[in-house]
């Protein structure tokens, strides 16, 4: 039986053979679950668009499609797509809601009746960011559009009550097709927050953490184990690819962005006791992988 190794030096075994529809498996964060669950299991990833070989074209807007590819006979869906950037969101409400909330309800809609279960991948901004860190039982507080779209994604889960909610903050690392976190660090100068604390996941952790978690139901947090500040982050990562950025430090008010963020979020659980590696393993490791 093959053996994956984290960047903490920890092994995991795969559980057994799954069939998974991955949606946004073009994505930052669905391309690294894809790295992990395609050798592993049967996966059909999907992509909105940017073509991916081995990857099909879906839209999520298209129900009919969604509803149809959903209903082929998985055993778990992976929802991983929608609209991401905060400010994107902020911008549009309309779309942040036809991307990120109508979706689930096509998706449950579709796998009623059947044994498929959903697993959706939300985020810290369900939270206002002024408690020191946040469980699965601390109540939801979301101060911008996207926080609100998935915090009304959850309660559409939530009710159902067999499927599970993956939250997760900032993720960081190498994507195998985009890389949207080390784009941040691609012109001459970074910018980057003092006064915003996380708890960033490393990306090739997430896939083996999901399969740890996925066969639960409800709500679970993975975080990261070191707090720091964006920063923080933004410089370490800079240091240990030595990038050819200057990363300077900044208060909310020095930043121009349409969209409110909360200060504090540090994900913590109650229900396991798994967290993302510690940045300096993390680094190591993402410096020793090739460039894409």
């Amino acid at each position: 039986m093959s053996r994956y190794r984290q960047p903490d030096g920890n092994e995991v075994l795969p559980d057994s053979r799954l069939r998974i529809l991955l949606l946004g498996a073009s994505g930052f964060v669905g391309g690294g679950l894809w790295t992990y669950l395609a050798p592993r299991h049967e996966v059909v990833g999907t992509f909105a668009t940017r073509p991916i070989p081995g990857l099909v074209h879906l839209d999520l807007r298209d129900e009919r499609h969604l509803a149809a590819l959903a209903a082929d006979g998985f055993d778990l869906i992976v929802h991983a797509a929608g609209l991401v950037p905060l400010e994107a969101a902020e911008a549009d409400p309309e779309l942040a809601h036809r991307l990120n909330v109508r979706p689930v309800e096509v998706l449950l809609q579709a796998v009623r009746g059947s044994a498929a279960k959903l697993v959706f991948l939300s985020s810290d901004n369900v939270f206002d960011g002024t408690r020191h860190q946040y469980t699965e039982d601390d109540p939801r507080s979301p101060v911008n559009v996207y926080g609100r779209t998935k915090t009304a994604a959850e309660d559409l889960l939530l009710a159902d009550g067999r499927h599970l909610i993956v939250r997760i903050p900032l993720v960081f690392g190498r994507g195998p097709w985009t890389n949207t976190f080390l784009a941040r660090l691609a012109g001459p100068t970074t910018i980057a927050r003092m006064d915003l604390v996380c708890a960033p996941v490393y990306l090739p952790s997430l896939g083996p953490a999901l399969a740890r978690l996925w066969d639960r139901t409800g709500v679970v947090h993975y975080g990261g184990s070191d707090v720091l500040t964006r920063f923080e982050l933004m410089s370490r990562v800079q240091q240990a690819l030595d990038l050819p950025t200057r990363v300077v430090a900044a208060q909310g008010e020095q930043v121009r962005s349409g969209c409110r963020r909360p200060p504090r979020l540090v994900l913590r659980s109650t229900r396991h006791g798994l967290l993302g590696p510690g940045l300096g393993s993390a680094l190591a490791h993402l410096a020793g992988l090739p460039s894409a």
